[in-house]
């Protein structure tokens, strides 16, 4: 029993296609046949067998890769001449070579040679349709045995999945059925897994390169029906001279995660290695399907407890321990209530309107990834529950280092991650810290009335700290009451309004003034006015408001007033 394909020892056999015209000629086509010309083509893969008739169009049903069969005049006014145009055709139709039984003209050897297509002389007593019918046989069975060896490769892949081995495990064993080096980037083009052997000799950098450069258009698998079972696998010229790769795109959810590819010689990539490139995409699809299944149920149940746990629904701190310690929560420990915010200002919406609903994707998909990245990596405590722009983290906090280090820890991971957003912002808040569990919920209304109020008074694209907002911690709950506006109105409104009026400088005046401690010298020096300017402008303010600035109670009414301005 012959074994082309190397499937009864389990390994790959010789690197070749499925069928190649000299296959044909050496396992189907009967003794006596010769090759005529072209034979610079007789390791052409022959796909299928085509029988055509000289006197009916049928060459035109001819597909690429066929073999065309063929039977030539007996007598012909110009053989040579019908000949030629007969090859021409099938040559323009990428036949992989072209069988002929009858009187073959002078000077066929040449012409083949020229087009570069193998022309073979059947023997004269040859059976045209049996020979058609063998070669298709052998295509069958051939595509059989690729298809079993197929089938043989998929489970041997699979089975590192099934015993929780990772991606690492599937390359690995890729790597060494194949006997060629075998990568898998990220949907962005950035190489992740690599597994080589002694004969690429190539850095990791460099191979970066060569793949980027060989990539060519990403979206070259569009219009086509994606599955994580039957991906397209397609060949690359690579940049590293005198290699190439098969490349497949890992399906999840009908959307490429990665690419696989299978790198070697442009002359060694053979049908099986195609096959092979395209199963194990599927495992790896499945791979990361199952750790992202995980990661979700890991997620929701993460999500539930801060949900719970922020909107006070336990009872006792042994309830929050119970279901806290799953997940890898210490309520022994102090934490802070983080929140994180991709910036929403009316120039992130404008922004967001320019662009297609994919790349807002790609981007609320970059903040969430940095950030459980980041997060992760400066301290592996922290549960993070994301939304759709926002995100809350519950971030334990050293004892002995205290809440400056979390706050340096936590400027940092926000800054890392604007490096990710292509231009856009984040905003990030801390509550105070606190030792018990049941004060989560307080330690969560804290951040987010920090976020509100730092984003109100100090702008987007900062860290701010709840110890940070003073007096405003105060003045913010009095937002929108009656009381507070009319305070307003009847202390520093009518200033703001002169100023509107009449251009004057009234109001950073008197905030030179009280940051000056009342000091008129110094606040000259601060406002670059003379004595005099600075005592003229303050007793405009006195008779506009009716109050006066030696009046301890008075000067404490307009202090409060300007704090006030920044949140009515």
């Amino acid at each position: 029993m012959t074994d082309p394909l190397g499937v009864l020892d389990g390994t790959i056999g010789g690197d070749r296609p499925a069928v190649t015209v000299r296959d044909v000629m050496r396992l189907v086509l009967p003794a006596g046949t010769t090759v005529i010309g072209g034979a610079s083509g007789l390791e052409r893969a022959v796909t299928w067998a085509r029988l055509i008739h000289l006197d009916l169009p049928t060459f035109e049903r001819i597909e690429q890769g066929e073999m065309a069969l063929a039977v030539l005049p007996t007598q012909s006014e110009a053989p040579h001449s019908l000949l030629a145009r007969l090859l021409q055709m099938l040559a323009e139709r990428g036949i992989s070579g072209l069988a002929v039984s009858g009187n073959v003209p002078p000077g066929a050897q040449a012409l083949a040679d020229a087009i570069g297509t193998p022309l073979l002389s059947l023997p004269p007593e040859v059976r045209l349709p049996e020979v058609e019918k063998s070669i298709i046989g052998l295509i069958v069975n051939r595509r059989a045995e690729l298809e079993q060896r197929g089938v043989q490769i998929y489970r041997q892949l699979a089975q590192q999945t099934i015993e929780n081995r990772g991606i690492e495990a599937i390359i690995e064993t890729l790597a060494e059925i194949a006997q060629k080096p075998v990568a898998i980037e990220d949907d962005r083009g950035t190489l992740e897994f690599f597994q080589s052997d002694a004969r690429w000799q190539i850095s990791r950098e460099e191979l970066q390169a060569a793949l980027r450069q060989s990539r060519g258009e990403t979206d070259w698998f569009k219009g086509q029906t994606l599955t994580s079972t039957s991906p397209p696998v397609v060949r690359r010229a690579l940049a590293a001279p005198g290699w190439a790769r098969l490349v497949a795109p890992i399906v999840v959810r009908g959307t490429p995660v990665g690419f696989l590819s299978i790198i070697g010689r442009e002359d060694e990539l053979d049908e099986l290695d195609r096959v092979a490139t395209g199963r194990a995409a599927a495992v790896c699809a499945l791979e990361i399907a199952k750790r992202q299944a995980i990661t979700e149920a890991e997620t929701r149940i993460r999500s539930d407890f801060l949900d719970d746990l922020f909107a006070g629904r336990f009872t006792s701190e042994a309830a929050i321990l119970s279901r806290g310690q799953l997940l890898g929560f210490d309520p022994t420990r102090p934490y802070v209530v983080v929140i994180f915010d991709l910036d929403t200002s009316s120039a992130y919406l404008e922004w967001m309107s320019s662009h297609n609903e994919q790349y807002s994707a790609r981007l609320r998909g970059a903040f969430s990834r940095g950030l459980s990245e980041e997060l992760t990596r400066v301290n592996p405590g922290a549960l993070l529950r994301m939304n759709a722009e926002s995100a809350v983290a519950l971030y334990p906090v050293d004892p002995e280092e205290g809440l400056a280090v979390a706050r340096s820890q936590i400027e940092e991971v926000r800054q890392r991650v604007v490096t990710c957003l292509e231009g856009m912002t984040v905003s990030a808040a801390v509550g105070r810290a606190y030792s018990r569990a049941l004060d989560a919920p307080r330690a969560y209304r804290e951040a987010e009335q920090t976020l509100t109020i730092a984003l109100r008074l100090f702008g987007p694209n900062r860290t701010t700290v709840f110890d940070d907002l003073g007096i405003y911690r105060l003045l913010f709950h009095l937002h929108g009451t009656p009381e507070l506006t009319s305070f307003y109105e009847e202390t520093l409104q009518r200033v703001v309004e002169h100023d509107d009026r009449h251009g004057s400088e009234l109001v950073p005046t008197l905030k030179a003034f009280f940051a000056n401690h009342g000091n008129l010298s110094r606040t000259a020096e601060a406002l670059y006015l003379h004595r005099n300017t600075v005592s003229y402008r303050l007793q405009r303010i006195e008779e506009i408001t009716g109050l006066h600035l030696d009046e301890e109670d008075d000067r404490f009414r307009l202090q409060l007033a300007l704090k006030l301005r920044d949140i009515v």
